[in-house]
């Protein structure tokens, strides 16, 4: 037996996919002993149910969402997800079984459709510095880079069964929940602070990193992301906003203040900015051939001129060390 929850954040209106997310919890073997459902304070619960499922309800937020389930969480592991995914039956087994033989502390399956696609994209983002195949880290994942972006190995061989990370969706995980509660990710409330929490995973993840908590991928534990796309539908302002202040932050308190001397932080400034340069020329092409309107490219610089600003603020000089 595995003593283990399912949490599920959701906002409630998934509906099929979210069907096809309990359709697969019912097939699992071992069974959860509880699944915990937190929806965005003032909506409704699903129509779409199980009957055993237990529900709690946290103001609207990927952070404050994910983490008010496992507060509640009373098992010693947790199957953590959001509402619009599909796996076989014997997921969970195969999630469980380094974190039983005392590999890590997290799990989760590689979601290769988070990678950008072969071609003219790929080699755009390797460019960019925001998503680069890897070259010097092969035995990884996924390795989060100075500007922010990541390195990302593609081709897990099923013969080698797991591979360490540095950053993973939190679309899906497994976890040992005392592991996450020593995280005190609720220090990363900032997250949600814009209306869309952009960079939740990675922080999560890197920060888990960063004070000795490892986290693999499962290569054959694979499941289908079906996007429903409920926090970024009628969402564009948040998003876009988000996306900038919360990498100015991510960046300045996961990165930046981690270097060692000053000329490692100033290399580490010039692979930010040379990333931000080129996010800022993408946003004026857009514009220029009408694919973007200029006033979500001024949202977008709004953000990455807010979140600079706010490291110079009280709050953020008062954030508990990483």
């Amino acid at each position: 037996m595995i003593d283990y929850s399912v949490i599920i954040r959701t906002t409630g209106s998934a509906h099929e996919k979210y069907q096809k997310l309990l359709s697969s919890i019912e097939k699992l073997i071992p069974q959860p002993k509880e699944i915990i459902v937190v929806l965005p304070e003032g909506s409704s619960c699903p129509d779409e149910k199980l009957e055993w499922e237990t529900y709690y309800f946290s103001p609207k937020g990927m952070v404050i969402q994910r983490m008010t389930g496992i507060d509640k969480c009373k098992t010693r592991y947790a199957l953590v997800c959001d509402d619009d995914i599909q796996f076989e039956s014997d997921f969970v087994q195969k999630l469980y079984r380094p974190i039983r033989d005392g590999l890590c502390a997290i799990t989760a399956g590689p979601l290769y459709s988070f990678l950008p696609p072969k071609g003219s994209n790929a080699m755009l983002c390797a460019v960019m510095g925001s998503a680069v195949p890897t070259v010097f880290h092969k035995e990884r994942y996924v390795s989060v880079l100075r500007t922010t972006g990541y390195s990302y190995n593609r081709n897990l061989n099923v013969e080698k069964k797991y591979y360490e990370t540095q950053s993973l969706a939190w679309t899906c995980f497994f976890a040992d929940i005392e592991a996450i509660k020593s995280l005190d990710f609720m220090d990363e409330i900032w997250l949600d602070s814009h209306g869309y929490s952009a960079l939740d995973d990675q922080t999560m993840f890197y920060k888990a990193f960063l004070r000795g908590i490892k986290a693999m991928v499962v290569v054959d534990a694979t499941y289908e992301h079906l996007d429903a796309r409920t926090s970024t539908k009628n969402n564009k302002e948040p998003v876009l906003y988000s996306r900038y202040f919360n990498r100015v932050v991510f960046w300045h308190r996961f990165i930046y203040k981690k270097q060692a001397n000053c000329a490692l932080k100033l290399y580490t400034l010039l692979c930010f900015v040379y990333r931000s340069l080129w996010l800022l020329v993408l946003d004026v092409l857009d514009v220029v051939r009408h694919r973007m309107k200029i006033s979500d490219m001024k949202i977008s610089c709004r953000g990455y001129v807010d979140g600079w600003k706010y490291l110079r603020t009280k709050e953020y000089k008062e954030l508990p060390p990483v």
